[in-house]
């Protein structure tokens, strides 16, 4: 190769290199890529449900699930009400869809299903002043998933799910800064793609227990035209659904999330689901980062009704979260939720 073209190439990598080397990192909340949790069924049973996804909302706590539907299903989830004794800007600062209700939308088959999920609608204002120098910020964050899922049944008791998911985020910052000489306002606008994979497996030991691992956000990034890439938080989740007589169920779970940039946030899960005359479910459960911390520990209640292929689930969730006002105070905050399914194409 002629010498130019080697200084040529040698002068665009090295450009390549440092504009990535110098990309500073999209300022976003660590939780931007989070969401709500899906399903009132499984928020009415702690959350504990990598081991019993069985219903529309598998892909989002393990894909694999979908191969133990029982027929084809459309389901949406709405956040109906929250309430709480804390101001309500620490209500919704708790919440990464600042008050959002939708939170999960899928058609869902045994053998795949199309989900969209909204995962951040957060808008935040700042104001400093330092030294005379006053500065106003305004920053907002859109994140919108849309999830391809695919379940299938790999030997006798194994089932395993895969999701490819797309996401898209825009993000706009407007700031002013303002002293006794200047007042300058910036406005950045960017807009990012990205795209995640999840997997998940179960593993049916018999018709009383099964067993579900999923890695959500295995491998995951978000890319921006003006700042470096994010890389997606990591959830990784086992579980044990174990099944008894009177149609009584118990599930306990483990969920891990590995954050880039913040540290790692482990909780356990447990809860119960009973059946009442082939159409009622009662459930209850409790979930948390340490069960010893009352101030840690989420508790749930909910309630299911069925009937032919029509599923209305109601979930209440009641955990604490930090007062702004006395910092070492923590006020109670309950969530109701509902999520309704129906059939579709002839099941």
């Amino acid at each position: 190769m002629p010498k130019g073209k080697k200084g040529i190439i040698t002068v665009l990598l090295l450009v390549l290199f440092a504009s990535s080397a110098w990309a500073e990192k999209a300022p976003l909340e660590f939780n931007a890529f989070d969401g709500q949790v899906v399903g009132a069924r499984a928020i009415g049973v702690g959350e504990a449900f990598a081991g019993l996804s069985s219903d529309a909302s598998a892909p989002y706590w393990n894909p694999a699930g979908l191969a133990l539907m029982s027929g084809n299903s459309f389901t949406i989830c709405s956040y109906l009400q929250r309430e709480s004794s804390a101001k309500w800007e620490d209500v919704i600062k708790s919440d990464p869809l600042r008050g959002g209700k939708l939170t999960y939308m899928s058609f869902a088959a045994p053998n795949g299903a199309l989900s969209i999920r909204p995962l951040s609608k957060i808008a935040t204002d700042t104001h400093t002043n330092i030294n005379g120098v006053e500065t106003w910020v305004n920053k907002k964050v859109i994140v919108n998933e849309i999830m391809l899922s695919t379940a299938r049944k790999y030997q006798d008791n194994i089932y395993t799910g895969v999701s490819l998911n797309y996401l898209n985020s825009n993000l706009s910052i407007a700031q002013r800064t303002k002293d006794t000489s200047t007042d300058i306002t910036q406005i950045n606008v960017d807009t990012g793609n990205g795209w995640s994979l999840d997997l998940g497996l179960v593993f049916v030991a018999s018709p009383y227990l099964s067993f579900g691992v999923s890695a959500i956000n295995a491998i995951g990034y978000m890319y921006w035209s003006d700042y470096d890439k994010n890389r997606l938080p990591l959830a990784f989740s086992g579980g044990v659904a174990m099944a008894l007589p009177q149609k009584v169920t118990f599930m306990y779970d483990i969920k891990r999330m590995y954050y880039p940039d913040h540290e790692d946030v482990t909780t356990k899960h447990i809860g119960i689901e009973q059946y009442l005359f082939n159409m009622f479910t009662l459930r209850a459960g409790m979930s948390g980062e340490n069960w010893n911390d009352p101030d840690k520990v989420a508790y749930t209640f909910g309630v299911g009704f069925s009937e032919n292929g029509y599923i209305l689930d109601l979930a209440m969730k009641r955990n604490k979260i930090r007062d702004s006002v006395v910092p070492d105070r923590f006020a109670t905050i309950s969530i109701y939720v509902v999520s309704l399914s129906m059939p579709f194409g002839g099941n």
